[in-house]
């Protein structure tokens, strides 16, 4: 019985290792974190004094 060699699928991408899954997640959160202060009034004032 003879079998026809399978070729690897040259179509799918390399799995993403877990870290670099885990330091998206992490970005997404923290931006994520940030436009709802800002939408919820914090400040991001900075260092000079606002003139009015």
């Amino acid at each position: 019985m003879s079998q026809t060699p399978r070729r690897p699928d040259l179509g799918s991408p390399p799995n993403m290792p877990r870290w670099v899954k885990i330091m998206i997640v992490s970005f997404i959160v923290l931006v994520l974190a940030v436009i709802l202060m800002h939408l919820a009034g914090f400040n991001f004032g900075g260092h000079m004094p606002h003139i009015r």
